[in-house]
């Protein structure tokens, strides 16, 4: 308010400025910096294809959003968050132990908006939108686990054996390695902890921590897997819960580093042929990218009609409208490098 009345005053006196301008400008820089909802590329009212009925895609897209922005609005009211982004509210809060419902307002918001960004009506004729997925990361795809079915059974699995609600991603490092990996609770990928965060003063937006990935357990060859259930299209009953979430690379992830591709490229050699060379095992994983999210809560589920046992249904339908050109874009942003690998 100081800059603008200070704006005003050189252009002339104070006292020539219409007090209902300056009323309505003081509204406008109250407003400026509260945090808003983006703007979806799809029609609200139209539902989600036939994975969220109208009605719930609101209650999801507008009214929980909405709400989490609302109160995270009011909680950093007249605090040095106040006029920080999302993300970076989720980074500064996150070292700041009263600061935990700024944390987790931003960080759910946060994790929300890139779930519903990467959501697309199936187009006429077709049902689903895996015709638009770039062929480029359609190879890698196979490579990592492959095939796309059993990419979705890794993925669905890892939803079905969480308990709580959360956030299931799939994510891809600098190296093109792609792996499936799930948050708790209202935890993302923006950060890798409070420890890390405080220790490293260029942590990148929207580059994502270095945890490793939970890979769920596959079996390399089998490429026709037997779904467990008509309904999941699963080849596996849901796997059990992370035990933990360390801090580590993907060199000492308790998952074999086999799992990480379907193929014999092991990346427990010295390092991993590319383009330019090799690439060394310490930087395999160092930097996560969230290519796609998908939101692990009950109320998303039963809202769409599907019950509170529902879980599984909601997994399978998701799929009808993962925008897999938008997650393909993600890929070539975030791995440009890796084109020509194998």
């Amino acid at each position: 308010m100081n800059r603008f009345v200070s704006r005003l005053g050189a252009a002339g006196p104070l006292r020539s400025v219409p007090t209902h301008s300056v009323r309505a400008s003081t509204r406008w820089l109250q407003s400026r910096h509260s945090h808003q909802r983006i703007p979806l590329p799809y029609n609200v009212e139209e539902g989600m294809g036939n994975f969220l009925p109208p009605s719930s895609l609101k209650m999801v897209a507008v009214d929980y959003q909405q709400g989490l922005l609302d109160r995270l609005n009011d909680e950093v009211k007249d605090t040095v968050l106040q006029n920080k982004s999302v993300a970076q509210t989720v980074i500064e809060a996150a070292l700041e132990p009263s600061k935990v419902l700024a944390y987790n307002y931003a960080s759910e918001a946060l994790n929300n908006s890139f779930f519903l960004q990467c959501l697309k009506p199936p187009a006429a004729g077709f049902d689903s939108n895996e015709h638009e997925m770039d062929l480029w990361f359609s190879q890698k795809v196979k490579h990592h686990f492959g095939s796309l079915e059993q990419l979705k059974s890794n993925f669905s699995s890892t939803a079905l054996g969480m308990f709580g609600p959360g956030w299931v991603w799939l994510v891809c490092d600098e190296t093109a390695n792609l792996a499936v990996y799930p948050t708790f609770g209202t935890g993302t990928l923006l950060i890798r902890s409070k420890k890390d965060v405080y220790e490293d003063k260029k942590i990148p937006i929207p580059v994502i921590g270095s945890e490793p990935p939970y890979i769920a357990p596959t079996t390399p060859h089998d490429l026709n897997p037997k779904p467990t259930s008509p309904a999941s299209g699963l080849s596996h009953r849901p796997n059990p819960l992370h035990p933990s979430t360390p801090s580590r690379t993907f060199s000492s992830s308790s998952a074999p580093l086999s799992s990480l591709s379907v193929t014999a490229n092991s990346l427990e050699n010295a390092g991993v042929p590319s383009a330019e060379g090799y690439v060394a095992p310490s930087k395999i994983g160092q930097t996560l990218y969230p290519l796609l999210c998908v939101s692990v809560h009950e109320h998303a589920w039963v809202s769409a009609g599907y019950g509170v046992w529902g879980k599984e249904e909601y997994m399978k339908r998701f799929w009808s409208v993962v925008d897999w050109k938008q997650v393909s874009a993600h890929f070539k942003k975030f791995a440009p490098n890796s084109r020509g690998r194998a």
